[in-house]
């Protein structure tokens, strides 16, 4: 028998893979971010617009890539995320290998604490 425990946050998803289903607070922001920057933009019938457009730039040479690429991820984040601020975004590796890490803060915080989540793109 399975007792169930209350879900200490109002922010919280599901996460099938994990021991107890859920995650939430501050990993469930991790998760969602995660899942913006890994959703191309028009992949998601449901919300045509949700995603990013960085994959557009993944071919271009990195000094017209890399500028584009932040912009679009910082939008995307802006746009789905509204939970954060993003403070920086750094791109690492070679195409189509990249890393994409984003520094971010709550935006509720009375004293924000940057937050780190790193994606592979």
């Amino acid at each position: 028998m399975n007792i169930l425990t209350p879900i200490p946050s109002t922010h919280w998803q599901l996460a099938p893979d994990l021991a107890d289903g859920t995650v939430w607070g501050i990993d469930d922001i991790h998760l969602c971010i995660a899942n913006i920057l890994s959703t191309p933009k028009g992949t998601d019938i449901l919300r045509p617009e949700f995603g990013s457009n960085h994959f557009d730039y993944l071919d271009q040479p990195y000094d017209v890539a890399l500028p584009n690429m932040v912009r679009e991820i910082t939008q995307a984040l802006q746009k789905w995320e509204t939970r954060i601020v993003v403070d920086e975004v750094f791109i690492d590796g070679q195409a189509p290998h990249f890393t994409l890490t984003v520094k971010w803060s709550l935006t509720d915080a009375v004293y924000p604490e940057i937050y780190t989540t790193q994606v592979q793109g």
